[in-house]
């Protein structure tokens, strides 16, 4: 892998976002606001910024979901003008991310390096990376055509409101905000995800990932602002997992679903997200718990530990209990009284387990706020 300042990646991160600096309030300032070219600008920013989203890092570079061929090449069309590089480059480097997210020096763009290496430094510096761990891309006859034409075929797509732009008289004002500085908010966009998401945020699920859950970027990230879940399970087709968490990749790829343009949605469980929660929280309060005098220091870990286990085991249980539903619902047409009966007495198990996990997660708080007040 060898190191070098790669010129052409430089001019053109440098050459746009310059350029859009010094032509953008000029051009508000002689013409004023025209609502068609920032109305051209965030649609082209959203099916861009969509597809490396949903396309190049959910599809391609994680294998998250099945797509049909027409998605596939949407995704790699819309992708390519995003300008940043092939689908099977970008998965390649983004793989390799994943794999030595801890080790600066395999890991593309660490975040170690600094917040400004992470977001752009990493893409003029240009070390020369060869395509690997991708052997199940180069398969697929789309991703590699688009990996051949990807300039031809992003230049393509990316000048498209020029046409309106021409049609109505707004060649240059297209050109400035809906070419120009759409290309500068496309970069900075999926950046940030390499920046700010691995800086600032909370370690949600895995004290060991440098990546964080920040859900201030998720709306303008197209939901991948939810980044310490991604890292801790990378195959999951959301970032944002619950349904309050902004995320409209997920929201676009589970409508998608409902046409069977795409399947196989995977998805880690509720119970595997609640208990690596807990696991990571108790991580955290057992390092600050370190600092404290011994014997209280040992009376109060004892307790968190035997609320920790008490608490996966519920969660455990009463998955269990949820899951036999499904085999007690298979029996419901073969011998519907025996299945009335067994209903009922798996609805008194489960509401038993219930109520005991609620006393296992009031224990839990408890146990928090125990240590809290004892650490000030």
């Amino acid at each position: 892998m060898n190191s070098r300042w790669n010129l052409l990646n430089t001019y053109f991160l440098l050459g746009t976002l310059i350029a859009s600096i010094v032509l953008v309030p000029l051009h508000l300032y002689l013409n004023g606001w025209v609502w068609s070219e920032w109305v051209a600008c965030l649609i082209m920013v959203f099916l861009i910024g969509t597809s490396i989203s949903a396309g190049y890092h959910r599809l391609f570079a994680h294998r998250s979901y099945r797509a049909s061929a027409p998605i596939r090449l949407a995704w790699l069309i819309m992708g390519a003008a995003s300008f940043q590089n092939s689908a099977l480059k970008w998965a390649s480097d983004h793989r390799i991310h994943h794999q030595f997210s801890e080790d600066t020096e395999k890991d593309p763009y660490p975040i170690s390096k600094g917040f400004w290496h992470a977001h752009w430094v990493w893409v003029m510096q240009g070390e020369e990376r060869s395509i690997t761990g991708v052997g199940d891309l180069e398969k697929d006859p789309l991703v590699m055509w688009q990996h051949r034409n990807h300039f031809l075929v992003g230049g393509a797509f990316a000048i498209l409101p020029l046409v309106y732009g021409v049609a109505t008289g707004n060649f240059w004002g297209h050109l400035i905000v809906a070419v120009l500085f759409r290309i500068v908010l496309s970069h900075h966009t999926t950046f940030l995800i390499n920046s700010m998401a691995h800086w600032y945020g909370s370690n949600t699920y895995s004290n060991r990932e440098t990546a964080k859950d920040n859900f201030l970027l998720a709306p303008i990230t197209f939901g991948e602002g939810f980044h310490n879940f991604h890292h801790t399970w990378q195959w999951d087709y959301r970032n944002g997992a619950r349904w309050y968490q902004w995320d409209s990749t997920k929201w676009i790829l589970k409508c998608l679903s409902w046409t069977k343009l795409i399947g196989d949605l995977r998805t880690v469980s509720f119970v595997e997200m609640e208990k690596a929660k807990v696991i990571a929280l108790q991580e955290r309060l057992l390092v600050k718990l370190s600092n404290t005098k011994p014997d209280l220091k040992q009376s109060l870990e004892n307790k968190l530990i035997n609320a920790k286990e008490r608490l996966l085991n519920g969660l455990v249980v009463v998955d269990q209990y949820r899951k036999q539903y499904k085999d007690l619902k298979a029996q419901s047409k073969k011998d519907p009284l025996t299945f009335a009966q067994s209903k009922v007495d798996w609805s008194l198990r489960l509401s038993k387990e219930k109520q005991a996990l609620r006393s296992a997660w009031q224990q839990w708080h408890e146990v928090k706020r125990e240590i809290q007040v004892n650490l000030g």
